[in-house]
């Protein structure tokens, strides 16, 4: 079974973390995010599971496609992302051409679902190593004297549960793997869950522990503070940091991939590959709405992308709920 179906859980982390690590800007206060990662993490693996079984009770061919679309477009604001930090660390380093050739360009080796895993696993492990490092570097300028002790205001955690109720894919696309794969595991969208919100918490109090007060001001606060180390590891690791970035956005951009194949081919449970005919309208259109979007508000994107996948989620859960209410009926009658 995991030779035929292996476990994707770890590109799944992987795709969680990176959301974090390259994130423009901290948005609320460590305290805040604890208190309210205590509910959000069961909220989000509940509201995961629940559209797991409104997908497998049975999908129209219109949601499959609104499916593949929003990943679609989900790699694209990735790519975006990405290029503006990379404008905002090294300005007029790397166009937008050439971030989209060396990202997506990889992806053609991750083309079977055994690389996507295996590949997972090393990603995640250099990304533990590499903030476990950075870490290091910085700990001498981590002082307990820039904890802030000033009561918080329910709009402090109305901030915190807004941040962390940010529906990314990852959440979704367990619904697309094989039913025996979540089986083998206990609460796996729980434990995603949990693992997203409370590294968050943890990197928003290492930053707190930095700038003190002056935690929200910041743009790109984890790669500041970084920079600020005291073996400057990003300045003097710079190139191994940036392959670093595009190992993790490749694999996210891969696991997309795979997941569009699979809601757009006849029989996905039995898919475990991309076909190569796939790659070349995957890669040009990437590219193609790219350019079209890249004088857009990344930020001001992202939120929409929240909402879509939102109403998606809705939406689909209605469906659900309309084809077993009417199982239901036919039972009755």
């Amino acid at each position: 079974m995991k030779r035929d179906c292996p476990s994707l859980l770890a590109a799944l982390t992987v795709g969680v973390l990176v959301n974090v690590l390259l994130r423009s800007q901290s948005a609320y206060w460590p305290r805040a995010g604890a208190a309210t990662a205590l509910l959000c993490a069961p909220l989000l693996a509940a509201i995961g599971s629940l559209f797991a079984k409104a997908w497998q009770g049975g999908t129209s061919p219109l949601l499959r496609l609104l499916f593949a679309i929003l990943l679609f477009y989900t790699s694209a604001l990735e790519l975006l992302q990405f290029w503006n930090l990379a404008q905002r660390l090294y300005p007029g380093a790397i166009s937008l051409t050439a971030l989209c050739l060396t990202t997506l360009l990889p992806v053609i080796y991750l083309r079977r679902v055994s690389a996507i895993s295996q590949t997972a696993h090393v990603v995640l492990c250099l990304l533990i190593l590499a903030f476990g490092f950075m870490l290091l570097t910085v700990l001498p300028r981590l002082h307990i004297t820039n904890l802030q002790m000033v009561p918080l205001q329910i709009s402090d955690f109305a901030t915190a549960a807004k941040e962390q109720l940010t529906l990314y894919p990852e959440y979704l696309l367990p619904a697309l793997w094989p039913q025996q794969q979540m089986r083998e595991r206990h609460h796996p969208l729980l434990r995603l869950a949990m693992i997203a919100l409370w590294f968050d918490v943890g990197v928003h109090w290492i930053l707190e522990l930095f700038y003190g007060a002056s935690m929200p001001n910041r743009i790109d606060p984890i790669h500041a503070v970084a920079r600020c180390g005291a073996l400057s590891v990003f300045n003097r690791l710079e190139s191994l940091q940036l392959i670093l970035w595009v190992m993790a956005i490749t694999l996210k951009l891969a696991l997309y991939l795979y997941a569009i194949c699979l809601l757009l081919t006849k029989s996905p449970q039995r898919s475990t590959s991309i076909q190569l005919g796939n790659f070349p309208i995957y890669l040009g259109g990437l590219w193609i709405l790219c350019a079209l979007l890249q004088k857009t508000d990344i930020r001001q994107a992202l939120q929409m992308r929240n909402a879509w996948t939102w109403a998606f989620v809705l939406l689909t859960g209605m469906g659900g709920a309309a084809a077993w209410l009417c199982q239901k009926i036919k039972r009755c009658s």
